[in-house]
């Protein structure tokens, strides 16, 4: 009963290895669209919040002691986003399979 256990978990982790988007398309942090009130006084923008400039886009990461920001230009707006959620979809997949190791270790020979 133990090898055709194993043999599941190993075939399970195969298929999620196998749905892992590729390494080069990653980008470390969280994705952001935010609207900004300008600098001229008498514009709408600063009497309510339905009257902000944007949607701009941000990639904000953490390094080190600080978080940082950086623009995204619109241009690159769909490839930054497809690349922090492959970067959440590598971690979760590493919980997973993490999740199945713990579990073929406890499989008893």
């Amino acid at each position: 009963m133990g090898e055709r256990e194993k043999e599941k978990i190993a075939e399970r982790k195969k298929e999620i290895i196998n749905s892992l988007p590729s390494l080069g398309e990653v980008l470390r942090g969280t994705f952001i669209e935010v609207y900004l009130e300008c600098i001229r006084p008498r514009c709408k923008c600063h009497k309510s919040k339905k009257y902000r400039h944007g949607p701009y886009y941000r990639v904000s990461y953490g390094k080190g002691k600080r978080v940082h920001h950086i623009y995204v230009p619109l241009a690159w707006r769909e490839k930054a986003r497809e690349w922090t959620q492959n970067y959440e979809k590598i971690w979760d997949t590493i919980e997973k399979i993490s999740a199945l190791n713990i579990e073929m270790m406890k499989v008893k020979k």
